[in-house]
């Protein structure tokens, strides 16, 4: 091994863990010379994001997920065989144009369960959202915006105090007693252009230049010594560069670490030393979100003034989350699950083009859907169907342009799935438990009256399609809908969380802060993304900036250069 080329660090992964790992790790060394800087690689599978437009263009949202090489599929499953539809944007800087939204899980959630007190998170969200500069959401609402805060106020809804956002970013709250039903507004990451100005990407911006990007370069493999019994280093990563099917290896120095952020790829690159590691938890405890789709709605004319509404493309996928919470009775099993409701509005075509790629749950029956999970160009050719766009969108407007409102329900599952070495397969636990129909249904049949408040049923056409797949209008409708939607058209949130858990599968660095993230049997590997912890309950974008955030903070405390 030439040591001469040997990385002080190798970050596998250039996505949110990632980008928050480097905000906070290398601006530590910014005043150093380049020559006394740590040598620092990163490698990322997918693309570039600053070349490729789809991702960092708010008019391509939808596009975005339509390029096979940005969107790809997880072989995800039940435990009884029922696939699932669950993916993730595969480029740097981490999600898509749609991915903006933006609030954190709450600090006594993350206290509970990667460790630190309250007071630790609230200080690390601060400082993290000072780097992000979002401008203050409630002083750039659209008349959309306004519209959905409005009616979903009349239906109970609270909207959260702008002096509880930390630097403009909500944090969701835990509220035991009072009303559980809350309005998060959430800044948007573009600027008046439409270009996503805030991405992960934008934390490390002006920080490139400390460290050696290689990007279409797939990690296949960690290369392990054994020091002593019980304990293994990693002395390199194998990889495949994704474009020339050609193969590589980088090497570590002798004290260098390895910073897995690569989300659902970071357990698999562990699962094969898990025995080695004598670290049976690594693969465990992994979820994502159930996502589930509202009727489509034809939007109101107007608003309460009486004024024309007017649709953005800011309003395609509207800047404020809705979120509620269900409660067991005192006499069922359960626990406590925050539902999150988020809202696309849009004409025809725009939202056909979203839910042609991404409602694909609803257009294949199972045995079909299994093969296009594991065959990426079945699926991608399967998305041809947008093109159809235009005739369809000719026949519901009949003559006549409007726009459509449209929402889905998203929660946590009440069991837990795990990632399988076989087929690369990920066990997901939707409807596994009784509860999680109990959620959907309850929670589904309450906010009915808050869509029809918003938008107005559509056209008997598009009604008859939608009725096809037994998406309810009407509270009498929602059993017959979660029965069929749990046996046929499972889509996932595309937020795979868990499989390398605090405390579980890695330290959590309470008695040591340098190893913080660590994973039990090595040395030097550690992780920093959401695989190191739960599920969120809201969105999890903002939690995986600050688990590398969090991984970064606590292992510079050796430098002694904290700030």
């Amino acid at each position: 091994m030439n040591l001469e080329n040997a990385y002080d660090l190798i970050l596998v992964g250039s996505g949110n863990g990632a980008c928050g790992f480097l905000s906070k790790y290398l601006d530590q060394f910014k005043d150093l010379k380049q020559s006394d800087s740590p040598r620092i690689l990163v490698l990322e599978s997918g693309k570039d994001f600053f070349d490729t437009s789809d991702i960092t263009h708010q008019n391509n949202w939808t596009k975005s997920y339509a390029e096979g090489k940005i969107f790809q599929l997880h072989n995800a499953q039940t435990p009884d065989d029922v696939p699932i539809i669950s993916g993730w944007a595969n480029t740097m800087g981490g999600g898509g144009s749609i991915n903006y939204a933006m609030i954190h899980e709450s600090s006594s959630w993350l206290s509970a369960h990667i460790g630190q007190d309250v007071d630790y998170w609230d200080k690390l969200k601060y400082e993290l959202n000072d780097r992000l500069e979002c401008l203050n959401p409630t002083q750039r609402q659209t008349q959309l915006t306004k519209y959905i805060l409005q009616s979903a106020e009349e239906e109970g809804f609270r909207p959260q105090d702008p002096k509880n956002h930390i630097r403009n970013i909500p944090s969701y709250r835990d509220l035991p007693d009072g009303n559980s039903n809350q309005l998060y507004l959430f800044s948007t990451q573009f600027n008046s252009f439409g270009q996503r100005t805030h991405s992960g990407v934008s934390l490390i911006d002006e920080l490139y230049n400390r460290i050696d990007l290689i990007t279409l370069c797939q990690v296949t493999r960690l290369q392990f010594d054994q020091t002593k019994p019980g304990d293994l280093r990693c002395k390199a990563v194998q990889v495949k560069y994704v474009d020339k099917e050609e193969t590589d290896s980088f090497f570590l120095k002798e004290e260098g670490r390895i910073i897995l952020c690569a989300g659902a790829a970071t357990p698999r690159l562990l699962m094969p030393h898990s025995q080695a590691l004598n670290n049976p938890e690594i693969g465990k405890h992994a979820s994502d979100h159930i996502a589930i789709p509202l009727g489509i709605y034809r939007l109101k004319e107007k608003d309460r003034l009486g004024k024309e509404l007017h649709v953005t493309p800011r309003d395609n996928y509207a800047s404020i989350f809705a979120t509620t919470v269900w409660q067991p009775r005192a006499d069922e099993p359960g626990h406590a699950t925050v539902c999150t409701f988020e809202f696309f509005t849009g004409n025809f075509e725009r939202l056909w083009f979203f839910i042609s790629h991404i409602y694909l749950a609803f257009l294949l029956p199972n045995f079909i859907k299994k093969i296009m999970i594991r065959t990426p160009r079945l699926f991608n050719s399967f998305k041809m169907i947008r093109f159809l766009v235009e005739k369809l969108n000719a026949v519901f407007n009949l003559g006549e342009e409007f726009d459509l409102i449209t929402a889905i329900v998203k929660f946590n599952p009440a069991a837990e799935g795990e990632y399988l070495r076989e087929d690369n397969r990920i066990n997901l636990s939707f409807f596994k438990a009784d509860q999680d129909k109990k959620v959907a249904e309850t929670v589904i049949t309450q906010q009915l009256p808050l869509m029809e408040k918003l938008g107005d049923k559509p056209h008997w056409c598009l009604q008859l399609i939608l009725r096809f797949f037994d998406i309810p209008f009407d509270k009498s409708q929602v059993n017959k809908y979660l029965d069929r939607y749990s046996k046929k058209y499972l889509l996932s949130q595309q937020h795979m969380a868990g499989g390398c858990l605090f405390g579980k599968a890695i330290d959590n660095g309470v008695v040591n802060p340098d190893h913080t993230g660590k994973v039990y049997g090595s040395t030097n590997v550690h992780v920093a993304d959401l695989s190191a912890s739960p599920l969120p309950r809201v969105s999890p974008q903002m939690t995986a900036y600050l688990i590398g955030f969090h991984v970064a903070t606590q292992l510079l405390q050796r430098f002694g250069r904290l700030g």
